[in-house]
């Protein structure tokens, strides 16, 4: 029972053109579908609006379009995105006069901002935005604020780490040292470990286990000419671990399945999807030297005739009861705690309540300082 989720391929960061993140029915055969003809956004009339949005398959689902719907006394028009560079590629193209909301990856609400395409946050309105974990609410300040307003809005969220066969590894401290290791609590790893084919997750790991934190403290992650170097001769040296580097999480959990590997860099999501599936063997490890993490995050047009509206839906999304609602349709957790008392016991330990202190190390997606030489660094070990 495969259902419909947004593909994790598609969480990705800048630095690796948005090619993450799959969260399920995958979104790869799913175009966007535009609104070419459009004027304005948003029909204002007497009646009962309409909303234009722009977002992942899973916020059309019916169990939480009606309730926002019939919540906010609006008509929402759902169109289908891929991915965030397509979302903001086509906003800057001059789609955002044809949009009331979009939401994209967290990486992605700066460029939006610095492109002049967003409309505040009223914070009197997304009132359901100061019960999000501190967690989110530092990040959306750190990346979402110009001049003391704020132009995004947290709303779901996942991470990487590795994923492992239990059946063949035992607990451990999870640590990324595992994915560079011949052999690790016992086991020989030798061809056993596969890495994402994307520069950006795989360098990341790579540089997180070689001690670079602080290179992902800032506005971008910046590592210099030498610590790319020495990431590039860990993953060459790590080469003989390899089964070998995956793109797409439907291969990933079918190969997985397959007992190709027993150990593998991953998102959350995966495993999630294959735990609903049946699969209670596969284990998800959230490095203690940090994991990436996704947010996405809705923002709303500064074009839109129904900013107010927008945001109430954008508040909705939040709100205890829907956001739960959204967690069950996705498989990812809500950035509200609050929705866990709308899920039962399985669905909080698959896709709810998440223990704050495990927030603490995630590191969120950002721009890459200097991503030429990533690419050419990823290109040299792919080749090695």
């Amino acid at each position: 029972m495969t259902q419909s989720k947004r593909g994790r391929n598609e969480r990705s960061a800048d630095a690796s053109s948005d090619v993450t993140p799959s969260r399920r029915r995958f979104l790869g055969a799913v175009g966007a579908t535009g609104l070419a003809g459009a004027s304005v956004v948003g029909s204002v009339s007497a009646q009962t609006p309409t909303l234009n949005v722009l977002t992942w398959e899973e916020y059309g689902d019916q169990k939480l379009l009606k309730p926002i719907e019939e919540q906010v006394g609006v008509n929402i028009k759902i169109t289908k995105s891929t991915s965030s560079a397509k979302m903001f590629s086509s906003w800057n193209a001059g789609q955002y006069k044809q949009y009331d909301i979009a939401i994209p990856n967290n990486n992605y609400v700066p460029k939006m901002m610095n492109a002049d395409l967003l409309a505040p946050v009223p914070q009197d309105v997304v009132t359901n935005q100061q019960n999000i974990y501190d967690t989110f609410q530092q990040f959306a300040q750190n990346q979402f604020t110009s001049e003391g307003d704020a132009y995004g809005v947290p709303i779901r969220f996942g991470w990487y780490g590795y994923s492992y066969d239990s059946r063949k590894i035992p607990d451990h401290d999870p640590t990324y040292e595992i994915l560079f290791s011949e052999e690790f609590e016992g086991v020989n790893l030798k061809n056993q470990v596969v890495m994402y084919d994307n520069h950006f997750k795989a360098m990341s790991a790579a540089a997180l286990y070689l001690g670079m934190q602080d290179a992902f403290k800032g506005k971008q992650v910046s590592l210099s000419q030498q610590q790319i170097d020495e990431v590039k001769q860990t993953m060459i040296d790590q080469k003989p671990l390899l089964q070998g580097y995956i793109a797409a999480d439907p291969t990933y959990i079918k190969s997985f399945r397959q007992g190709n590997f027993l150990v593998g860099q991953s998102g959350r999501n995966e495993i999630v999807e294959m735990k609903v599936n049946g699969d209670d063997w596969p284990k998800m490890a959230t490095p203690k030297e940090g994991s990436l993490a996704w947010f996405e995050s809705a923002v709303v047009s500064k074009a839109s005739n129904n900013k107010r509206k927008a945001w109430e839906v954008v508040n909705e999304y939040i709100s205890p009861k829907l956001g739960a609602t959204l967690a069950k349709v996705g498989y990812s957790p809500s950035v509200n705690p609050a929705t866990q008392e709308y899920l039962t016991e399985r669905q909080n330990n698959l896709y709810g309540a998440i223990d704050p202190k495990r927030l603490q190390n995630f590191i969120p997606f950002k721009a890459v300082e200097n991503e030429r030489a990533w690419i050419q660094a990823w290109e040299e070990i792919k080749v090695a």
